[in-house]
């Protein structure tokens, strides 16, 4: 099941502060597990749930969780606090945010029936309430309405006892085993049931409610959490179009020998039992794949994930490691140029996303990178690469049996030249003290942040550093600062230390060196089969009573290559013309280069629920209203879009996120439209959050347009 919609209410605002563990800080936990409903017929009663508790129960306890702090609510297990009826679950939920302290995790763990059903409110779009089922759920009394479950437990209330929890300063694993979709709840072949009720089951036809994969903007956003809440983690057994299961096992054996077990459940408690190192995000990771790689589960079932606490270490783990952890398989890295894979990075190869990074099967450099992919070489045996060159050979089975890499060893760095400071045409020669300072700050960026990064180059420089009243503004070489303002700024002030401007340039040449790695990728990736982009400009005009633009009135249409003005609005479309979904990301860059991201909404990433099905179209728009242009030092910008498809593959947990970006952006786009820290070379170098989706293609476009503006007198 999944709960994207209703979770997202919980997560704090961007930036949320997180305090260090104090030392007494411990780890509590709540296991749900409802098998038995008395208010529904004998067919909807389930076998897993019991088990599920048990097995959540050893998993916890292997990796340290004290007996004492683990309460349970479910009916057949042994030491069971009560039954798990709504009343008890919310109360228990209640008393963890009582007892929470700062510092402490607390786990919140259901196995049962989930469904939907018509929302209490008209914010959702789709209509529908994702909720959980308790023992005392039953179908519509006489007396209320009758097309909804009474006892539920709706997302609202989860969130709002999530956040009074993270509000202590305790962090939260939220974990559902529950299916949320609307078909038939039945048996599938012999020893296989889904985890649902059909929508029919209280009277509402399936066809009366939009589709729940069906984009939506959330509404019934909660109030930002205070500095110092906890963060969240949130784990979902499946998808809102798929089901979430429950298997006697083994397969084989008679049905009086089995155990029932709901499958996601069974993959990820056998992980947590097995890996003794891993943050949340290596272990959805790798559930995801032991759901697909055994056949006995009967299904691919396909986890989700959300939050702020993906890349910490779980419970027992403090030997983690971080870091990104790519998808091996044939000799072939699940991940490319995209995210900043380079030829000649070495990676560590595993058999599972499970061992420390000190302790890998073995070494294989990256060779012929492609968009989405790379080829890997294996080292030779016994040379370790990160302390030495070493040879590669043509055949290995440590290569041919890995499962798993993470980055070992960064790719020599391509270096970006840039010119000695220059002043901009027609502004004057800059007062001495001036261009002493700002060229101070230059060769200290280059000297020390952009070491091996960037260099100096007055014959053929990529970038020329153009001195302005403010600092630097770097155009790519060739354009006429005279005709077009175009590229990074770096804004220093006069009372700046050599510290300061260093940083400020090394974030503007780093966004310029990310932008033009990625445009050449675009250049280099074909887009048939997969989005198209389309930019059109529409003008409105200003409306003579208001004096402000007419963006409500009848737009005029414009020529393909006209410059954009005042009171234009460009339209950006971004349709699925493919045979199969895609998942789309979407960056607007302004004038100064910032990728601001429309899709995702940073830091959270795309979801599964984010894709684009066959046919669909989304439909961005940038007003150029007065406060939008601003005057500057040449009568034209640019702005532009940057657009990277990839195709959904269904099975698949470890999804891209992108949002690191937008990590370059300068201080005003961090504050008016980003707020995420790393960059392409993160990505490179493991540290960014979001997972890894192996690509068979990729669909990439970056598109400007020219902007009309006034010149500074």
């Amino acid at each position: 099941m999944s709960v994207r919609r209703v979770l997202l209410v919980t997560l704090s605002a961007l930036g949320c502060a997180v305090a260090s563990p104090a030392a007494t800080a411990k780890t509590r936990a709540l296991l749900v597990g409802v098998s038995e409903y008395p208010g529904f017929p004998a067919e909807k009663q389930l076998k897993a749930p019991a088990n599920d508790v048990r097995r959540m129960q050893g998993a916890l306890k292997s990796r340290g969780v004290a007996e004492a702090d683990l309460v349970v609510l479910a009916d057949g297990v042994e030491g069971t606090a009560g039954s798990p009826t709504r009343a008890a679950i919310l109360d228990g939920m209640e008393r963890l945010a009582r007892e929470a302290e700062k510092g402490d995790l607390v786990i919140f763990y259901a196995s049962g029936h989930g469904t939907r059903q018509p929302s209490r409110t008209s914010l959702k779009v789709d209509g529908l309430d994702q909720v959980f089922l308790p023992r005392d759920a039953s179908l519509p009394g006489a007396e209320g309405p009758r097309n909804r479950f009474d006892n539920v437990i709706a997302g609202p209330d989860f969130g709002a006892r999530l956040d009074a929890i993270r509000t202590r300063g305790a962090d939260v694993w939220f974990i559902l085993d529950s299916c949320f979709s609307g078909s038939a709840s039945r048996a599938i072949g012999d020893g296989v049931h889904d985890k649902k009720i059909e929508l029919e089951d209280i009277g509402l036809a399936a066809s009366t409610a939009m589709a729940p994969e069906k984009a939506s903007v959330l509404t019934d956003i909660a109030p930002a959490l205070p500095p110092g809440s906890g963060k969240l983690t949130a784990f979902y057994a499946s998808q809102p179009n798929e089901t979430a299961r429950e298997v006697a096992l083994p397969p084989g054996a008679p049905m009086d020998k089995r155990v029932w077990g709901s499958i996601f459940t069974t993959a990820l408690t056998d992980v947590l039992k097995r890996a003794p190192a891993l943050t949340y995000r290596q272990l959805i990771v790798e559930t995801g794949r032991v759901l697909r790689a055994d056949a006995a589960f009967q299904a691919r079932q396909t986890p989700s994930f959300e939050g702020d606490g993906m890349d910490g270490a779980l419970p027992g783990s403090a030997a983690a490691a971080a870091g990104a952890t790519w998808r091996v398989s044939a000799g072939v890295l699940h991940a490319g140029q995209i995210e900043g894979v380079e030829a000649g990075a070495i990676v560590a190869l595993y058999d599972s996303a499970a061992p420390a990074a000190e302790k890998p099967t073995g070494y294989a450099m990256v060779e012929d990178v492609e968009a989405t992919r790379a080829r890997l070489a294996a080292v030779k045996p016994g040379c370790v690469p990160t302390t030495t060159r070493c040879p590669t050979v043509t055949t290995s089975p440590t290569l041919k049996q890995a499962a798993y890499a993470r980055l070992a060893r960064p790719a020599p760095p391509a270096a970006f030249s840039i010119s000695h400071p220059r002043p901009w045409p027609g502004a004057g020669a800059p007062e001495t003290a001036a261009e002493a300072r700002l060229g101070k700050g230059l060769e200290a960026a280059l000297a020390g942040p952009l070491k091996d990064r960037a260099r100096f180059d007055d014959a053929a420089p990529t970038l020329v550093a153009w001195m302005t009243a403010d600092g630097f503004r770097f155009m790519p070489d060739g354009l006429d600062p005279l005709a077009v303002e175009a590229g990074p700024p770096a804004v220093i002030p006069p009372d700046a230390n050599p510290d300061t401007a260093a940083a400020a340039i090394t974030r503007a040449v780093l966004r310029a060196r990310q932008l033009s790695r990625l445009q050449a990728l675009a250049s280099a990736t074909s887009t048939n089969g997969g989005l198209d982009v389309s930019v059109d400009v529409q003008r409105f005009g200003l409306d003579p009573a208001t004096r402000q633009c007419a963006f409500k009135g009848t737009a005029t249409a414009v020529g393909e290559d006209a410059l954009v003005k005042l009171c234009d609005k460009v339209q950006i479309s971004v349709e699925n013309r493919s045979t199969r979904p895609f998942l789309a990301a979407i960056f607007f860059l302004d004038d100064g280069w910032n990728m601001i991201a429309r899709r995702p909404t940073c830091p959270i990433g795309l979801t599964v629920s984010d894709r684009m099905e066959p046919g669909r179209r989304l439909v961005f728009e940038v007003p150029y209203h007065p406060r939008a242009i601003l005057a500057g030092r040449a009568p034209t910008t640019t702005n532009g879009v940057f657009v990277m498809g990839v195709p959904f593959v269904e099975g698949e947990t470890d999804l891209p996120a992108l949002c690191a970006l937008t990590g370059f952006n300068d201080a005003s786009g961090q504050a008016s439209r980003g707020d995420e820290t790393g960059g392409l070379d993160d990505l490179i170098e493991g540290s960014t959050r979001g997972g890894r989706l192996p690509l068979e293609s990729a669909s990439l476009s970056l598109v400007f347009w020219p902007i009309s503006q006034p010149v500074k007198p």
